[in-house]
């Protein structure tokens, strides 16, 4: 058994030193028919190798690295939840009837599949996987925003800075966005709208970070702010502008550097962890990858569409039928696209047009897709805690990695993906 273990480690290692590669700007190059030499300067160039004698050899590439699990998930002290109870918040308002309010963060309901992601190398932004312009920024607080997505809310602030943007689906199937900020440092973002306890599964697992709201209504914000966060929402702060070109109730604009220098000042908030697991250039895609260029997400009062672009190497997003663009003008496109398969339960409470308002799950496991480099891969997604980072892996356990930059997450009811 002590041989067999220091096999599967020693295994384990070379997987991880060859899907790491070698720093952010590999030197190999690769020839179109697989092979690659080196010269004297250890510069790489395509075709035969010269040997001492003045032959010459052929070197074949060395396939690219499987993505790797960096060693077994933990085993977690698991408390399932086998029913839902309704809870009184406030006298004389209705019972709250959902589940994520009621979870210690701490509590596993599932265990874990795999490692959540190794933390980022110096320099390197958490939340993208990409280079930061400065390093200190990586140790500032996440800005975990509430965002209209509507038609009288767009186009958004900023909307293609943020570095990951999750879709909710609301009352009435409407989407919700919840965009998070951190290695760039947008001018003006919003229009903010109100919180749902869906949010609590999100910004939980971002460790303490800024959550920027409009407010809730009584019951649902003496749910959301015992959760650990710094609350600089509307109801609380004064930082916010209503903007004179926009609709009422669509208008509410904020500067988030501005909120990170109050968070400063209050000496609040913590660096986020890292998210997703992230490929370099010498990093397969999974077996199970296969090529799709159209994604299409059915809402129930929303519909969605990412079309890849080869040339550019982003996902162009299309919502109802009208590309996505933000108050800069500027197209969504995102380089990743990650689909979680959730479901959703009654609060208990009714908005004021009279629809129920639901809570997505967002905690578990479940069904999910990865869409990344042109190919999709089916995952299943899994996160143990409110507090807990989800993984997204394969049918074998692999977290499937993604390529740098921004990443739009969509919450989706089950059955509504379809791609080709």
């Amino acid at each position: 058994m002590r041989c067999r273990l220091l096999l599967v480690l020693c295994a384990t290692f070379a997987l991880l030193a060859a899907s790491c590669g070698g720093g952010d700007q590999p030197t190999d190059d690769t020839s179109g028919d697989g092979t690659r030499t080196s010269n004297a300067d250890g510069e790489v160039t395509a075709g035969a190798d010269a040997d001492s004698d003045g032959s010459t050899t052929t070197t074949t590439e060395a396939p690219l690295a499987p993505p790797t699990t960096r060693g077994p998930a933990p085993i977690l002290d698991v408390e399932p939840v086998t029913s839902i109870g309704a809870v009184t918040i406030i006298d004389g308002e209705p019972a709250y009837r959902g589940l994520l309010g009621q979870l210690d963060p701490q509590r596993n309901i599932v265990q874990a599949v795999a490692l959540p992601p190794a933390d980022a190398a110096p320099g390197i932004a958490p939340l993208t996987g990409l280079p930061l312009r400065d390093p200190s920024i990586a140790q500032r607080p996440a800005i975990v925003a509430k965002i209209d997505n509507t038609d009288k809310g767009r186009p958004q602030g900023a909307l293609t800075q943020a570095d990951v943007v999750y879709v909710t689906q609301i009352e009435g199937g409407t989407t919700r966005l919840v965009a998070v900020f951190h290695s760039q440092t947008p001018a003006e973002i919003g229009p903010v709208r109100s919180g749902r306890t869906t949010d609590i599964a999100i910004f939980r697992g971002y460790n303490n970070p800024i959550f920027v709201w409009s407010g809730a209504n009584i019951v649902t914000g003496r749910i959301i702010r015992p959760y650990l966060m710094v609350d600089l929402g509307a109801a609380t702060r004064a930082e916010y502008r209503r903007h004179p070109d926009r609709p009422g109730s669509y208008d509410l604009m904020t500067s988030p550097g501005v909120l990170w220098e109050i968070a400063e000042t209050l000496e609040d908030g913590d660096a986020p962890p890292v998210q997703f697991e992230y490929r370099t250039q010498t990093t397969a895609h999974p077996a199970s990858a296969r090529a799709a260029s159209d994604i299409r997400i059915g809402y129930a009062a929303a519909n969605v569409e990412y079309f890849w672009d080869d040339a550019l190497s982003v996902y162009r997003r299309v919502q109802n039928g009208t590309p996505h663009v933000d108050a800069d003008e500027v197209e969504v496109r995102p380089v990743n696209v990650v689909v979680a398969e959730v479901g959703s339960i009654s609060t208990g409470m009714i908005d004021t047009a009279n629809s129920s308002v639901g809570e997505q799950q967002f905690i578990g496991s479940g069904r999910g897709w990865v869409f990344t480099d042109g190919q999709v891969i089916e995952v299943t997604w899994t996160k143990p805690s409110l507090a807990s980072v989800p993984t997204w892996t394969t049918a074998d356990g692999i977290p499937v990695p993604l390529t740098p930059g921004q990443t739009w997450v969509e919450l989706a009811p089950a059955g509504a993906t379809s791609f080709d």
